[in-house]
């Protein structure tokens, strides 16, 4: 539903699709809780979640609105699970969840560029985010292969 709401509808639904992926995050962090008890782990996620929110808001101040939010809640329960995955021994997944954070940084950068933060023209940033080539399908295809393997070992 996420990949629907960013790839398919026109105009973009960016707000529902973000509140799409946080919902799979939250699925994946029940999984990899179940796996392995941790409760540092959730404590750590809670901390984050406040932390980082709240220096989002600082930063961006005015530009601050409901996609910022989600996205940053977003973005913290993808590292979290990322780190949850590798100390549970789910290697295949935590790489996959790696390849999610590269790609999801590419289009963070890019939807920030847009008018969050400003990103000069000209900077090996910006090159890179806006190359001729999809720099997000790089990362983004393999790890769905990764995550698709790793529930073929389940």
């Amino acid at each position: 539903l996420a990949d629907f709401c960013l790839v398919v509808c026109s105009p973009i639904q960016r707000l529902p699709g973000m509140i799409f992926f946080l919902c799979a995050q939250s699925f994946y962090a029940l999984y990899l809780h179940r796996q392995k008890k941790s409760k540092p782990i959730l404590r750590l996620r809670q901390v984050l979640v406040v932390v980082v929110v709240l220096v989002a808001v600082l930063v961006l101040r005015k530009k601050t609105d409901a996609l910022v939010i989600v996205s940053v809640c977003y973005y913290v329960l993808l590292i979290t699970n990322m780190i949850h995955a590798f100390s549970a021994k789910e290697r295949l997944f935590g790489v996959a969840l790696c390849l999610f954070i590269l790609c999801d940084t590419v289009i963070g950068l890019q939807v920030a560029a847009g008018g969050y933060l400003p990103i000069p023209e000209g900077s090996l940033v910006h090159n890179l985010i806006f190359s001729g080539f999809h720099l997000s399908w790089f990362f983004y295809l393999p790890s769905q292969v990764l995550i698709a393997l790793r529930s073929k070992k389940m």
